[in-house]
């Protein structure tokens, strides 16, 4: 037989309770288990405690579809018999000598790994079908309020406007802060696309510089070199959970009379000098794509101190209009609200948020222990102790020869890498932004993203660490 996995990184038993209900429990309890467990399958049993059966997820889900959840059905009546011999499935559950569950063992491998997945629990799902239920199901309703009022007490400051995306929320607050034509806003090289996009489409110039080598950030230098005349702002990206310097950069800012945006899309939970970042600039914005530490699957906010620029900010997100007068437009805005059903996400995730970071670093932890004998690799470099960081993703620096044939052995053994986004002045869209960024260059090309899931214990990251052994040892 093989040797038990445990869900928990620290190899605790497997609390058999999250993988297991009556057969004649109800629909809703199986939904629920399964969630919760984060593999979406559950295993039913007699009141014995005798395995009967197996339920997934995909099942329940084509249960509701065809209305089952009207009838008193039981989970045992969608249950199909395990096949105890099966060697394909993630989980197998352990029975003793009268076929009575008393452990599970766990293989994520037998299944695709991807890089991330969203972590959801049976909190989002009640408080979704509540928002539906509600019928508020567009963009006003009760968790709009509830999500805009608590991240932004997450984060410290006073005020939060929700949007349909994080790039979008990086365009609204440079609309709200007047910048446009023939203005520069100065942009860390090293970020995914939509922060100079978003700068491109109100109709400035980003100005690409190069980041620092050892927190891939944007320099306290590299900005002041790049400061001319026509510098607005400052965008800092908190890149893969690591902080910018943002007290030394909002000095500098008021020093130049220039404005702050921060990107804080990958890095929510994050602080430096003790303040959470989001919480040093004019405007903030954060995504909550599906990749990201809180979703809603898609969708963003911007958080002010500032009361004038939250006005503005709803007004413009929503076509313009002023609230007091329906129908009333004194500029053009645009449609970037969120929906009250996303916000209901966000609501049960923000609620799960210290969770689901504490996983991301239990997650790293495993790699930096399962990687420590790898050759040839190397994880981000500890920052200074004004930073606290969280984890994005788990990531590591490779030989960049290597990382092709990195990336297509881990894929065949059935688990997802990514490399790092390039560094936008290397794309024909920016490359005329900015000049030679050699940090950035060489940190995009190096780069590689782990898995980055709840599924990811000491024994997959092991596994993963035993392909990259493999893969740099024979080349």
């Amino acid at each position: 037989m093989q040797e038990h996995a445990s869900v928990d990184l620290e190899n605790e038993p497997v609390d058999i309770t999250r993988f297991t209900c009556q057969e004649g429990d109800g629909l809703w309890v199986g939904i629920e288990r399964a969630l919760d467990n984060g593999y979406g399958s559950v295993f039913t049993t007699d009141p014995a405690g005798v395995v009967t059966g197996v339920v997934r997820l995909d099942q329940l889900r084509a249960a509701v579809r065809k209305g089952a959840h009207l009838d008193v059905i039981r989970l045992g009546d969608l249950a199909v018999k395990w096949d105890a011999a099966s060697n394909c499935e993630t989980l197998i559950p352990i029975v003793d000598e009268k076929n009575r569950i008393i452990d599970v063992h766990i293989q994520p491998e037998s299944k695709f790994i991807p890089v991330s997945e969203p972590d959801l629990s049976h909190r989002e799902f009640r408080n979704l079908v509540d928002a539906y239920l509600s019928t508020w199901i567009s963009s006003k309703g009760e968790y709009i309020r509830s999500f805009e009022q608590a991240w932004a007490r997450r984060v410290g400051v006073a005020h939060g406007v929700a949007t349909s995306n994080g790039t979008v929320s990086l365009q609204l607050g440079l609309a709200a802060l007047g910048i446009g034509e023939g203005d520069e806003v100065i942009v860390p090289d090293f970020t995914f696309a939509a922060s100079a996009n978003s700068v491109i489409h109100v109709g400035a110039r980003p100005v690409l510089v190069d980041v620092d080598p050892d927190t891939w950030c944007i320099s306290i230098d590299a900005i002041a070199r790049a400061i001319t005349p026509r510098t607005r702002a400052i965008m800092p990206v908190h890149v893969f959970g690591r902080p910018a310097p943002m007290t030394e950069i909002a000095a500098l800012a008021k020093a130049h009379g220039l404005l702050v945006i921060e990107d804080c899309a990958e890095a929510p939970g994050a602080r430096y000098d003790g303040k959470p970042i989001g919480s040093f600039s004019d405007i903030a914005c954060f995504s909550f794509y599906g990749n990201k530490i809180v979703t809603t699957g898609e969708g963003g906010i911007c958080v002010t101190d500032s009361p004038d620029l939250a006005a503005r900010m709803r007004i413009l997100r929503d076509h313009g209009m002023r609230p007091e007068r329906s129908y009333w437009h004194e500029e053009p805005g645009f449609n970037f609200r969120m929906t009250n059903l996303q916000a209901a996400i966000g609501c049960a995730q923000l609620e799960r948020m210290d969770e689901l970071i504490a996983m991301r670093r239990r997650v790293h932890a495993a790699y930096e222990t399962a990687f420590a004998d790898v050759p040839g690799i190397a994880f981000p470099g500890t920052m200074p102790a004004r930073c606290e960081p969280v984890v994005w993703f788990s990531c590591i620096l490779v030989p960049a020869r290597e990382r092709p044939a990195l990336i297509k052995a881990c894929r065949e053994a059935n688990i997802d890498l990514r490399p790092f986004f390039h560094g936008l002045s290397s794309m024909p869209a920016y490359h005329h932004f900015g000049g030679p960024c050699p940090v950035s260059s060489a940190v995009s090309a190096s780069g590689i993203n782990l898995p980055t899931l709840r599924k990811v214990d000491t024994r997959i990251a092991g596994i993963i660490a035993d392909i990259f052994r493999r893969v740099l040892t024979s080349s």
